[in-house]
């Protein structure tokens, strides 16, 4: 059991944080917790970073597109209207995932698969 101690201690990395920096420790207890997590059996869900990711993507190209459309001011108005518009609502969309999906979670899992299951019968 000794051995076995040691062998867990030593193949670990120690992580290190600031300990003045409150965003680095949260950082490094949700890096732990996510490996924990993803070491016992229960694969990580991705599909609600990926649809951040989009919107996120579509905010930069609406962005982009405001920004080097080929007509100057004056003639360009309601184009740059509508893509402000178009960036406040997807900007709105994204904070409303955040706010109602993600809430403060840090991993979203698949359910165990079913020889994860039998492994503690």
């Amino acid at each position: 059991m000794e051995a076995k101690k040691g062998e867990i201690a030593s193949n670990k990395n120690p992580k290190k944080a600031n300990l003045l920096d409150h965003h680095s420790i949260k950082h490094i207890l949700d890096e732990s917790v996510t490996e924990i997590v993803k070491s016992k059996g229960y694969p990580e869900d991705v599909r609600l970073s990926n649809i951040r990711l989009l919107i996120g993507t579509i905010i930069i190209i609406i962005a982009l597109f405001a920004q080097f459309y080929n007509k100057k001011f004056p003639e360009n108005r309601n184009f740059l209207i509508g893509c402000i518009i178009l960036y406040i609502v997807f900007n709105g969309i994204l904070q409303l995932i955040i706010y109602i999906k993600e809430k403060n979670a840090i991993l979203f899992t698949y359910p165990p698969t079913v020889s994860h299951y039998s492994s503690f019968l």
